[in-house]
């Protein structure tokens, strides 16, 4: 178990969670997983459109690997809380060492072709939706109660510190060469595996194996205290427009650019200052969860999100666009921080991947159409048509989010 937390809020939370060996493990293990997925957001539409010179069939690529993290999303959730969640970490970011490597491999003797690079990138997305359940339902396990949100937003501070560094470390080995990205991928996942395997304790579901279902029944359950909760129920309306209209637009960016003639590594660098954003929200995020509701998080994101996607419709296809879209990013990890720890809170143990896996499922369901739509877009008329449909799709958000008020957060754990 853990140590007490310290008095004097989030610092001597932070001290405390530097202190605690399971938690710096877990930390190391998702970045290095989250580092490899996010060099390959880069990499795999780069990849294709070399192969094909079709942003339409980059799209497809993209979305066939959102559809199938989509597909296995709930049952995940349900796994990792059968499963032993650190066992499941490794078995994931193993099987994904495994195929990066052999695509780089491929890559690299020049007998790669395009349906080849989705087949692993729908093995990479899949590996990552079971592993991110199963590393979210370990975070109660080794951190107390009372340091879920500074844990949370130390979490997302790595995820944000991983989308910084990603694109552009993606974009430059790509542009030493094809397949040192997939490379790198593969050692990312690889040094994953060695810092699951270093977790101690107890990671195995407390839920008692005589009153399991079948699969399918226990994924639902998850969707189904979800909707009971009338908190989670607001966040399920709105979540689905934000997160299609954010991916879209960093997959517009990527195509975007590339059809401009942008290099592989700009285009990693414009990714990397859009991420900086996120970094200097994840540092913030504690001072600016004491200070807006829910509520007042998810507009100001969503109202601000909008105007300044307008923005970067003007400005694209300069690099340039970055800076407008850095700005919404400072206020997403309060707002998922605060979200997520509501969610620990008002969700049983024995319910926590499948919760997490249904919020997360009806989070990005639309956002797994959003690299295909962004394509058809660019293909059919431009990247700055592409910018003003996200743009419009998250300006959809600001009524539904002020006719259903969700509260301050220190009040939402129930």
């Amino acid at each position: 178990m853990t140590t007490a937390p310290e008095p004097g809020g989030a610092p001597g939370a932070l001290s405390s969670l530097r202190a605690n060996r399971n938690f710096r493990l877990l930390w190391i293990g998702q970045v290095l997983s989250d580092l490899g997925t996010q060099i390959g957001t880069l990499a795999y539409p780069l990849l294709v459109l070399a192969l094909t010179h079709s942003a339409v069939i980059a799209g497809a690529v993209g979305t066939a690997a959102s559809a199938a993290a989509f597909a296995v999303r709930l049952p995940a959730g349900a796994l990792a809380d059968r499963l032993d969640r650190r066992r499941t970490m490794i078995l994931c970011d193993g099987a994904r060492a495994v195929a990066l490597a052999a695509l780089a491999v491929l890559v690299a003797t020049d007998s790669v072709a395009w349906p080849v690079v989705m087949v692993v990138a729908i093995v990479d997305r899949a590996g990552d939706t079971l592993f991110t359940p199963a590393s979210m339902a370990a975070l109660p396990l080794i951190v107390a109660d009372e340091q879920l949100e500074s844990a949370w937003a130390v979490s997302e501070g790595r995820q944000y510190g991983a989308n910084l560094v990603g694109p552009p470390l993606g974009g430059f080995l790509y542009g030493l060469g094809r397949a040192l990205p997939f490379a790198a991928d593969a050692v990312s996942y690889g040094v994953s595996v060695f810092t699951s395997r270093g977790l101690r304790g107890s990671f195995a579901s407390s839920a008692d194996g005589a009153s399991r279902r079948g699969l399918w029944a226990e994924a639902s359950d998850g969707l189904k205290h979800l909707w009971r909760d009338s908190l989670l129920r607001a966040v399920l309306i709105q979540a689905p427009l934000i997160n299609f209209a954010f991916n879209g637009t960093l997959f517009t960016v990527i195509l975007g650019l590339r059809r401009n003639g942008v290099s592989a590594t700009a285009i990693g660098g414009v990714e990397a200052v859009i991420m900086i954003g996120g970094i200097v929200g994840a540092v913030a995020a504690p001072q600016i969860g004491r200070r807006l509701s829910l509520r007042q998080s998810i507009l100001l994101l969503t109202v601000t999100g909008a105007l300044l996607m307008l923005v970067a419709a003007v400005v694209i296809p300069s690099p340039a666009v970055a800076a407008p879209l850095a700005i919404p990013f400072i206020l997403a990890p309060a707002t998922n921080a605060a979200l997520f720890a509501m969610m620990l809170r008002r969700t049983p143990p024995e319910l926590h991947g499948r919760v997490n896996n249904g919020l997360l499922q009806v989070a990005v369901a639309l956002a797994a159409l959003a690299p295909l739509a962004s394509g058809l877009v660019i293909g059919a008329a431009s990247a700055r048509w592409a910018m003003v449909l996200f743009a419009a799709a998250l300006a959809a958000v600001i009524p539904i989010a002020i006719l259903q008020p969700l509260p301050r957060t220190s009040e939402g754990a129930g």
